[in-house]
């Protein structure tokens, strides 16, 4: 479960953003209690546009992939990752610092690296098994500082690590089992693009093999008011004959052709009742479900398996433009799966990023799940929660007092008008 996530110089994030999933004194509906902890199930971030809500939930994803090692880097010579705020001196040319406070198998850790293209600079990882923070490791360049506890990180002692390298790497391929434990964890952190829904399309295709998986799918679709009765999966081997016709890079077609594995395309139908003139229904029509439904229903199918997975693993779900396409009462209904105990039983925790202002409602999320983020004079994004705003009561029409201006992250409009 996600305590706390911090950065500093990523992209338009210039000074330090801490974003917080621990609850507020006063929520007492959405929560749920992990150790002494009292978390959310959710959150929400709210912004103008370019105020750099999807950052946040990009560098959250980034920290992910430098902690998986997705780029690949193996060798001295390679360079890290790194996306620094461009539009000051400052910054262009310094170093970005991550740290997440989470707790794994009851376990609560802080790790965090600072680094940039070249090296890093700084790492660390503290463990709290009973209430009391203890050191694991610690490693500074400046300081030439590099600490392993010789007695609760044995599997880190006497190993060396190249300066471009995380050590929790080194640790993890030695068959540390701490360090495999804090790379298990980052993999329950998954990013998804509302605006581009149909890159999990094949994802959903694909769990709905597992009958039980497929069950609840269709559940979902069922009780969005959708139309559909069901949903066919079909596949069909695709002849080597026909790669040239498809929108496939030239080098993954070599390598098919080199292969000879067989190429399978997946479809997807709608099942619609049909209904004659006395509104009887005799029959179903199959709709090709990629051409033929409304972005919306599209966009609801292909989310449903990776909500549906987060939920049933206990995972953590980012997702930018949540609301793009959906109805608002879809998106309410979908949020509330995790606010709800009762189907939210492994204690997944879901942020996205929304303009819909019909969210902002007491009985949807608690001020301590709302975020903010406005940009500065410098352009620079600047996060904060609604609970740092004062005078603010849960009896508070949130959306109202938003659209007003009172809690800012609203775009300033100048005059729209047209010479000539």
């Amino acid at each position: 479960m996600l305590i706390q996530f911090t950065v500093d110089n990523f992209c338009s994030i210039k000074d330090q953003a801490v974003f917080s999933m621990v609850s507020g004194s006063a929520n007492k509906k959405h929560t749920f209690t992990e150790r002494s902890y009292k978390l959310l199930p959710s959150s929400v971030i709210y912004g103008a546009n370019a105020s750099g809500k999807s950052n946040l939930l990009k560098a959250f994803d980034f920290m992910k992939s430098m902690v998986l090692n997705t780029s690949k880097v193996f060798q001295s010579t390679d360079s890290l990752p790194h996306k620094p705020f461009l539009l000051s001196t400052e910054t262009e040319q310094a170093s970005s610092t991550f740290e997440a406070i989470f707790i794994y198998d009851e376990i609560k850790y802080r790790y965090g690296f600072e680094a940039d293209n070249k090296a890093v600079y700084s790492e660390w990882l503290f463990e709290d098994r009973k209430g009391k923070e203890a050191k694991l490791f610690f490693r500074d360049t400046d300081s030439s500082e590099f600490y392993v506890n010789p007695e609760k990180f044995k599997e880190g002692r006497g190993l060396k690590v190249l300066e471009n390298h995380l050590f929790i790497w080194k640790c993890d391929q030695e068959g540390g089992e701490i360090s495999r434990s804090i790379l298990k964890w980052f993999t329950k952190i998954n990013l998804l693009n509302g605006m581009q829904p149909t890159d999990y399309m094949r994802y959903t295709l694909e769990q709905m093999k597992n009958v039980d998986f497929r069950q609840a799918i269709l559940q979902l679709v069922e009780a969005a008011d959708l139309g559909i009765k069901d949903i066919l999966v079909e596949e069909a081997e695709v002849p080597h004959s026909e790669l040239d016709n498809l929108p496939i890079p030239k080098e993954i077609k070599a390598l098919i052709q080199t292969d000879g594995s067989p190429l399978v395309r997946m479809g997807v139908k709608a099942l619609h009742q049909k209904r004659n003139e006395n509104n009887e229904v005799i029959g179903t029509e199959e709709f090709d479900l990629t051409q033929m439904e409304s972005e919306g229903t599209k966009k609801y199918f292909c989310l449903s398996a990776p909500f549906i997975d987060s939920l049933r693993r206990g995972n953590i779900l980012l997702i930018d433009e949540l609301d793009a396409s959906l109805h608002p009462m879809l998106t309410m209904a979908l949020i509330s799966m995790f606010n709800n105990p009762k189907i939210n039983t492994k204690n997944a925790q879901l942020v996205f990023v929304t303009h819909d202002t019909n969210l902002l409602n007491s009985n949807l999320f608690h001020k301590s799940q709302i975020w903010f983020t406005e940009k500065d004079e410098e352009q620079s994004t600047r996060l904060n929660s609604l609970v740092e705003y004062k005078n603010v009561r849960d009896t508070h029409n949130f959306e109202k007092h938003y659209i007003q201006g009172k809690y800012g992250a609203i775009p300033y409009l100048g005059e729209f008008a047209l010479k000539g």
